[in-house]
């Protein structure tokens, strides 16, 4: 598996494969990239795919803390750079859209010329009556309760949580919850939490209208992580923004419904 090295002395493992224009895929916490194992072979028939497990991840090797939404930030345009990738798509799911926002603040649009932000929240508690916090009221009592279970590595505590981002009411194929946690468990609980504190505090309700580049934003229509229209809230604060729920979907649209997230991916790259 290939490794970038990177700076400060610490790598990340990162995939690139296929043929096309170029998508960076950048995944939630917790929920490192194999999580998009199907998108990639599916969206790698004509598109380039490059995937990169952030710092405390996956494959991405244990390294010095503490990670952050800037330092995921600056390992991505490390990545861009290495591979000298332009006219890139940036797909950023959950806390990777964080990322990706961050991204776009700090280095700009030389090499980015689109944004797809899937399930993810401008803002994550739940303060002076806003009302798309995570989990529809991410109060100081929730913000314990995330760390808490951020913290522990037993594999019941993982399912559950992937349990979670599935629609309400569904009931997901064991086979795909058993592969998902497996996935899930090869993150370490130190580099979550550090990530989960620090993304406690990013704001970007004021700021993304200012990154520069077209967005689309996806969203599920029966997510349990972000239950309130923040969909529709993004599209209207970002002139020029798209949006398209999925009916069927919690927060794993592109698992969920596959076909339609797919198709939706490639008619933005193609626009």
């Amino acid at each position: 598996m290939p490794e970038l090295s990177l700076d400060d002395g610490q790598s990340v493992h990162f995939e690139d494969t296929g043929d096309g224009p170029p998508l960076l895929l950048v995944h939630g916490l917790g929920a490192p990239s194999a999580f998009f194992a199907r998108s990639v072979a599916e969206l790698a028939h004509d598109h380039r795919v490059i995937t990169v497990d952030l710092r405390g991840h996956g494959a991405t090797p244990e390294g010095a803390e503490p990670v952050t939404v800037d330092r995921c930030a600056a390992d991505l345009q490390a990545l861009a750079e290495k591979l000298d990738v332009r006219g890139l798509t940036l797909l950023g799911w959950s806390l990777g859209a964080t990322v990706a926002y961050r991204y776009l603040d700090r280095y700009g649009t030389d090499r980015v010329t689109g944004l797809i932000s899937v399930e993810q929240t401008p803002y994550l508690p739940s303060e002076n009556g806003w009302e798309h916090a995570a989990f529809g009221g991410l109060d100081a009592a929730g913000v314990a309760e995330v760390d808490r279970l951020l913290s522990a590595s037993d594999r019941a505590t993982t399912e559950g949580l992937v349990r979670s981002f599935f629609a309400q009411g569904a009931t997901p194929a064991e086979e795909l919850v058993d592969e998902l946690t497996s996935a899930a468990t090869d993150c370490r609980s130190g580099a979550k939490r550090q990530l989960w504190q620090d993304a406690l505090r990013q704001d970007w309700r004021g700021r993304l209208p200012s990154l520069g580049v077209p967005v689309l934003f996806l969203h599920g229509a029966l997510s349990q992580i972000y239950p309130s229209a923040v969909g529709t809230w993004l599209a209207d604060a970002v002139p020029g923004a798209r949006l398209q729920l999925f009916e069927r979907s919690g927060h794993l649209p592109f698992l969920e419904e596959p076909e339609r997230f797919h198709r939706a991916i490639r008619a933005w790259t193609a626009r």
